[in-house]
């Protein structure tokens, strides 16, 4: 299971995108799928119909006329989204959920399956400091920075100050709240496997 956090949305159709699963990225079981297996799974999905299968924390209660509108795997020179991606565009139309959606309390997509596993050997090389730009809250975004220790595991980070204000980083989709409001951010895709 991962957290793909929402990279576009639209308030006014209540709409948001993001990846489901990428190719090659750890997620957080310490698991990866290639692309092709990646690609299997997005299309089944549809074959199958699932389109109203979206819930809250694995919490199996469906949202209220939630829905998948949009499916595909991002090709190579896709601007927003990581090469061989799953990549959905979920329409929201109950006001509740999506409130929370915009708060940032619901930010991602995190997927649920049954899989067939095998050992795999993986090397994963971490930088020291990753870098990025969160998404947009109220009307600004921050620079984020995040770091892990030796062993791969994530120690937190910090946005830069703007706006006066600055946020804390303890997981690994959302900054802190902060004057009324945090930001969702991704830096999965800077943990490619090398190997």
């Amino acid at each position: 299971m991962t957290i793909r956090v929402f990279k576009a949305a639209d308030e006014e159709q209540h709409l948001v995108w993001a990846e489901v699963y990428c190719p090659g990225i750890l997620d957080s079981d310490n698991e990866y799928m290639d692309g092709e297996t990646i690609q299997k799974m997005a299309y089944q999905f549809m074959k199958d119909l699932n389109l109203r299968n979206i819930d809250v924390q694995h919490d199996n209660q469906l949202v209220d006329g939630a829905c998948v509108v949009e499916s595909f795997v991002a090709r190579k020179g896709d601007p927003d989204f990581i090469e061989g991606s799953w990549v959905v565009g979920v329409h929201i139309p109950d006001d509740a959920t999506w409130a929370r959606v915009k708060k940032g309390e619901i930010n991602g997509f995190s997927l649920e399956a049954l899989v067939n596993k095998s050992p795999t050997e993986l090397e994963v090389e971490i930088p020291p400091v990753i870098h990025g730009r969160t998404s947009k809250a109220e009307d600004h975004e921050h620079e984020f920075y995040v770091s892990y220790s030796d062993d791969g595991k994530f120690v937190g980070g910090v946005t830069n100050s703007v706006n006066g204000h600055s946020h804390a980083i303890k997981r690994g989709t959302a900054t802190e709240e902060i004057n009324g409001h945090s930001h969702r951010f991704s830096f999965v895709e800077s943990l490619r496997s090398v190997s």
